[in-house]
C-alpha cells in the first residue's frame, strides 16, 4: 500500500497557530559551528475537523538553524504567515489519502524540493499530519511506512552523541554512556588534530571495543585532515566520519568517499531532496544523516531514505540539538516507518533541557531503547501553561480565513 493510501473520514483544516519557544538547556552544547546554552524552536498547533463537528489537535515542531538551512525562528514564523499557511488554512480533505497528496503538491510547488528552507515547513507538515492522524486513528509509522516492509513494532534503539567536552569531563561522560548502554557513539571533533585523536583514543579505550564508535567533523576539516585524521584514528576503529569538509565541497567528499574505507556520512550537504539525489547519483557519499526539520518534515525524510536505499547509501536518522518531545516523537516515528537505520540518534531530552514542552517523556531508557510510538499520531500532549511558560516571540493565528498576530512574553 502506498503512503497515505487509507480510507477515513472528511476534514477541514480549522485553524492553525504558531509559537517560537526557549528551551533552555542543562549544559552547554558545542560543536564546530555553534555553541548554546537554549534553543529556540518554532511549535505549530492545527486544529482540524471531521466532518465540521469533531475538532482533532495536532502539533509539529522544528528547529530553525541559520547555520544548516539559513533559517532563524523570525524568518520561519514570518514565512509560515506570509507563504505556507495560506496554502493550506481552511483546506478541506475528503480522506487522508488527500491531505499527503496536497502536502507532497504544496511542498513541491514552493520550490522546497531545491531551496534548504524547510525547517518552517516541517512544523506545519507535522502538526497536519499529527492532528489528521489522530481524526482517523491512524498510526503515523503504519500511515506512512515503506510500501515493502510491515510496521516494525519493536520501537527504536539510539545511539549517544558526546560534544566537546574538557580532559577531565571527557572520562566521565564516556563512563555514563558506556553505563547506560548505548552501543554507538558519536564523537563531535574538529578543534585540533592532536586533540580528536587523543578524545578517539580515550574513548575506544572506555568504551571497549563492542561499542561503534563514530565522529562528526561538522565541516571543521580539508580534505588532507580528514585523511590524516582516518590514518591516524584507523587503530581505533572510527567506522564513520560525518560532514568532515564544507557543506558544498561536493568534490571533497567524493574524494573521501573513494579513497577512504571509513563511511563519509552527508549532513549539511543534505537539507534537500535534490540534494539528495545529486549526493546519490553521483556516488558523492556513502552515508545520509536524514534530520526532519532539516529536510523539510516527515514527507520529504520519507523520500530522501528512499532516494539512498535504491543507491545503497547507508541511513542514520538524526536529530537537531534542542528537540522538545513533539520532534522527538516525529523521529521516532519516522525510524518505526523507515528504519532500519544504521544508527539513530535523538530522544535526549530529559538530560539536555530543564523543560520539555510534552507531557510524555520521550527520553531513552536504558541501552539507547525509545519506546515506540503505538497510538495515534505523534502519541504526544502539550500542557498549555508548559507552552506558555516558554513561548518567548509571537503567536500567529490562521482561523477561518483570517490571520492575527499577539504579542508573547519576550
Amino acid at each position: 500500500m502506498a503512503i497515505g493510501e487509507v480510507s477515513g473520514d472528511s476534514m477541514r483544516i480549522k485553524s492553525l497557530e504558531f509559537y517560537a519557544v526557549r528551551l533552555p538547556f542543562r549544559f552547554a552544547f558545542k560543536h564546530n559551528l555553534a555553541s548554546r546554552t537554549f534553543s529556540q524552536n518554532l511549535v505549530v498547533r492545527a486544529i482540524v475537523t471531521s466532518d465540521e463537528r469533531t475538532e482533532f489537535e495536532g502539533w509539529g515542531e522544528s528547529v530553525p538553524r541559520d547555520y544548516v538551512t539559513g533559517e532563524t525562528t523570525e524568518s520561519a514564523l514570518l514565512r509560515l504567515k506570509s507563504e505556507y499557511a495560506p496554502r493550506l488554512a481552511n483546506q478541506k480533505f475528503p480522506s487522508p489519502n488527500e491531505v499527503i497528496r496536497t502536502l507532497k503538491d504544496e511542498f513541491y510547488d514552493l520550490g522546497l524540493d531545491e531551496r534548504p528552507l524547510g525547517a518552517s515547513w516541517c512544523a506545519l507538515e507535522l502538526a497536519v499530519l499529527d492532528a489528521v492522524a489522530r481524526a482517523n486513528s491512524l498510526i503515523l509509522s503504519r500511515w506512512l511506512s515503506r510500501n515493502d516492509r510491515q510496521e516494525v513494532e519493536a520501537g527504536v534503539v539510539y545511539g549517544g552523541v558526546l560534544p566537546f567536552a574538557s580532559a577531565r569531563i571527557l572520562p566521565l561522560a564516556l563512563w555514563l554512556y558506556r553505563f547506560y548502554g548505548f552501543k554507538t557513539v558519536k564523537l563531535k571533533v574538529g578543534e585540533n588534530l592532536e586533540d580528536d585523536l587523543a578524545r578517539v583514543k580515550k574513548a575506544r579505550a572506555v568504551l571497549g571495543d563492542g561499542v561503534t564508535l563514530r565522529v562528526d567533523a561538522n565541516a571543521a576539516w580539508t580534505v588532507d585532515r580528514t585523511m590524516r585524521f582516518a590514518e591516524r584514528a584507523r587503530p581505533f576503529k572510527v567506522v564513520s566520519i560525518e560532514q568532515p569538509v564544507a557543506a558544498s565541497d561536493l568534490e571533497g567528499l567524493a574524494k573521501l568517499s573513494s579513497s577512504l574505507p571509513e563511511q563519509i556520512v552527508a549532513d549539511e550537504s543534505l537539507c534537500t531532496v535534490s540534494q539528495a539525489q545529486t549526493l546519490a547519483y553521483e556516488k558523492i557519499v556513502s552515508g545520509f544523516n536524514i534530520r526532519l526539520s532539516k529536510v523539510g518534515g516527515f514527507l520529504a525524510a520519507c523520500e530522501i531514505a528512499e532516494i539512498g536505499r535504491r543507491a545503497g547509501i547507508a541511513l542514520h536518522l538524526g536529530a537537531q540539538v534542542g528537540e522538545s518531545g513533539i520532534l522527538s516523537a516525529a523521529g521516532r516515528a519516522f525510524a518505526q516507518a523507515q528504519g532500519p537505520f544504521e544508527n539513530c540518534e535523538g530522544s535526549a531530552n530529559f538530560f539536555l533541557l530543564k523543560q520539555d514542552l510534552t507531557k510524555e517523556n520521550l527520553t531513552t531508557g536504558l541501552g539507547g531503547f525509545g519506546k515506540p510510538i503505538s497510538k495515534p499520531g505523534l502519541a504526544v500532549t502539550v500542557p498549555p501553561k508548559k507552552l506558555n511558560d516558554l513561548v518567548v516571540d509571537r503567536q500567529t493565528e490562521i482561523k477561518n480565513g483570517s490571520s492575527r498576530n499577539a504579542l508573547m512574553r519576550c
